[in-house]
């Protein structure tokens, strides 16, 4: 096939993508639990650990001021 060249569909393959793109949440990616699963699996735990770093330096500012203070 050349390039530029106009690609014709039948109008099986047409009714296929329109059902397969009903199936999307109107997102660029599809939405299910494998997707969210790794999302959790990239993201999640760098969110957890993010967080218990941010509470114990709230922590040790907290105590900073309180020592500062007295």
């Amino acid at each position: 096939m050349e390039i530029g060249a106009k690609v014709m569909v039948t109008k099986k393959e047409f009714s296929n993508k329109i059902k397969k793109a009903k199936d999307w949440d109107g997102k660029s990616r599809p939405s299910n639990d494998e997707y969210r699963d790794s999302w959790n699996r990239i993201f999640g735990q760098k969110e957890t650990d993010e967080l218990a770093e941010s509470l114990k330096q709230s922590r040790l500012n907290r105590k900073e001021h309180s020592d500062k203070e007295e």
